[in-house]
């Protein structure tokens, strides 16, 4: 195992200057510590991406991409984060010598390890056993008759499962990674009867599923003979969600904002041979419907989208599906059906990129494709007109002025009494009915942690005015930060004086790395003479809901002891309920003092011991 060193990896990240390697691919201009300019990862006519030359970050509040100077490498010229450190160390003056990792090092890491860590040991092993066995055979045969290339197929990194019920498992052990660890990261399962774990995914070619950091984070694996689904996914992981991933939009947002379209298909083959024929834009649901989620993270990258679903039934009807969702959203939408009830890849092998490309001048507005099914299956009386204009008003909330003379000729209807009918329209389902799952448009994170305004500024003074704050911070009980746990990690690590770089890179938690990577882009906030008072005003703001829902808990349990007739039990509640009331009353009247304007550096020493005093009473209660 090669490994380039980490204090490698910082020299280089230290004595490359960000706002250069960025100005090469984005017109930037300053703005206070920061750049400015257009975001090259989405559409976008005003700047909203910043690069923080003296955190050695950029961060976009567009599409929110974040992260340092090689992230930013990586995905603008589609290298591997090892290509974008080899790419800058030269420029930078420094050698870089791949040492292998002794014995030492190498438990060292699988002890600390991660699912990340895990998963790419997997795929690792799936891509050796598919090009340097004879059981890979089989794949490699599969792979040629799909006329997937060798390039193709190692940039994918597509693998081979062979045989046999442990394998993997048997090989991540020897590699030192806990079975439990690998049954977390759904490459294997537990046993029914007895001790032990078997593999997931066996005799199957294997794709992995990355997230747009270019980190696997599960597998699609497709069974070539034999009995058993066709197809099976990961289950879902504290890394993987079906309903906001979508397969090979790791390498498609750089073709996605060059054309600025999105082809939405239904299989990873098709993915990928769209790809290889030069339809870098195409990505894919891995196993399910889209969602909400999936719409929305594909809008900050292209406001338009082509879907490439089956003719079946089934494909007829997610198409159906997909237009509330994306009318919601705002995006411009088409449907493509090909040819013959070919899917994208059976076209690209027979006909080649030339068939795809005269295929796509075939799409239609999914509005009208909508409107037409509706009436071809309801028919052209004034019944069955009414009853596809009814349902389209239901699915899109009613139907805007532009949605309207798009419909108008489709239902053979005079487009002025549409709209007149459209501005008057009201949903005809009786109150008591389920209300339609139409999601309202919005711009916020996908459903991860969300951050308190008091976390943030902690975030930021830890970040921005890390002298002036660390050591009042230290003195505090973490458990103020209980009810924010996803943050606590990365407080610690802010604490013990890690880059935020450093932090960002094993952060599993995408609420999280929104959140620093947007405190680092904010540079103004508190000026050093605030500094230290905004901490304590924000640890205190922290505290307090900790302490009042400790007491409430402790007069709830004085009552309940009480009328329980254990008038001991009752009497230690009652004492734990006044402590905490003395320490509040203590803690506000410090704060008086220790906040006022003229205060001294002890008056706010004095607010921490006291806050410290009443946390440090609750963690005691609550460990007896």
């Amino acid at each position: 195992m090669a490994r380039i060193p980490r204090e490698t990896v910082e020299a280089i990240r230290d004595r490359t200057d960000i706002v250069e390697v960025v100005g090469r691919h984005v017109k930037l201009q300053r703005r206070g510590a920061s750049w400015v300019g257009l975001c090259p990862f989405h559409q976008e006519k005003s700047p909203s991406f910043h690069v923080i030359p003296n955190k050695a970050m950029f961060h976009c509040f567009g599409c929110q991409k974040s992260g340092d100077v090689f992230a930013f490498l990586a995905e603008v010229e589609g290298l591997s984060f090892v290509e974008a450190v080899k790419e800058l160390a030269a420029p930078a003056g420094v050698t870089i010598e791949e040492r292998q990792l002794t014995r030492a090092e190498r438990d060292a890491i699988k002890e600390r390890a991660t699912l990340y860590d895990v998963l790419e040991a997997a795929a690792s092993w799936f891509e050796q056993q598919l090009w340097t066995t004879t059981d890979g055979g089989v794949a490699r045969d599969y792979l040629e008759r799909r006329q997937i290339t060798h390039e193709l197929a190692r940039s994918a990194r597509i693998g081979w499962a062979p045989g046999g019920w442990t394998r993997l498992a048997d090989h991540l052990h020897r590699e030192g990674y806990r079975a439990e660890l690998v049954v977390e990261a759904g490459l294997a399962k537990p046993r029914d009867r007895g001790d032990g774990v078997y593999d997931a995914f066996r005799e199957r070619v294997v794709l992995p599923i990355r997230d747009e950091r270019n980190r696997v984070i599960a597998f699609g694996g497709r069974l070539l003979e034999g009995d058993g689904p066709k197809y099976i996914n990961s289950p879902e992981t504290r890394l993987y969600s079906k309903s906001t991933v979508l397969y090979g939009l790791d390498q498609a947002r750089r073709a996605i904002g060059q054309k600025d379209r999105i082809l939405l298909v239904e299989g990873y083959f098709d993915v990928l041979s769209l790809h290889q024929a030069g339809f870098g834009e195409a990505v894919a649901t891995c196993g399910t419907a889209l969602t909400a989620d999936h719409v929305q993270r594909l809008r900050r990258l292209s406001r338009n989208i082509i879907v490439l679903l089956d003719a079946d039934e089934a494909g007829t009807r997610a198409a159906e599906r997909t237009l509330p969702m994306v009318g919601a959203a705002g995006m411009a939408a088409w449907r493509l059906q090909i040819p013959g009830a070919k899917d994208p890849d059976d076209l690209i092998r027979e006909g080649g990129p030339e068939a795809m490309t005269q295929a796509l001048t075939l799409c239609e507005p999914l509005l009208t494709w909508v409107a037409g099914r509706k009436v071809h299956t309801y028919g052209y009386t004034a019944a069955g007109k009414e009853r596809a204009r009814d349902e389209l008003a239901e699915m899109l909330g009613g139907l805007t002025p532009a949605q309207v003379a798009e419909v108008a000729p489709v239902l053979r209807v005079d487009e002025r009494e549409l709209l007149t009918w459209a501005r008057a329209w009201r949903p005809t389902r009786p109150p008591s009915g389920p209300e339609p799952e139409v999601p309202a448009a919005r711009d916020d994170a996908l459903p991860t942690w969300k951050a308190h305004r008091d976390v943030v500024h902690l975030l930021w003074l830890l970040i921005h005015r890390y002298d002036q704050v660390a050591d009042l911070v230290r003195r505090v009980d973490p458990a103020i930060l209980d009810h924010h746990a996803p943050a606590k990690p990365a407080i610690a690590r802010l604490l013990q004086g890690e880059s935020v770089t450093g932090i960002l890179d094993d952060e599993p938690d995408l609420g999280v790395r929104r959140t620093l990577a947007a405190v680092v882009a904010r540079t103004v906030l508190y000026t050093d003479h605030e500094a230290a008072r905004a901490v304590v005003e924000v640890m205190v703001r922290l505290a307090r809901p900790l302490l009042e829902m400790r007491a409430a808990d402790a007069h709830g349990d004085a009552v309940r002891f009480g009328r329980a007739g254990e008038p001991d039990a009752a009497r230690a509640a009652v004492a734990a309920y006044d402590r905490i009331r003395r320490d509040l009353r203590a803690l506000e009247a410090a704060m008086d003092v220790g906040l006022s304007r003229d205060a001294a550096p002890d008056d706010l020493t004095d607010v921490l011991t006291r806050l410290a005093l009443a946390v440090g009473s609750v963690a005691d209660d609550r460990e007896e």
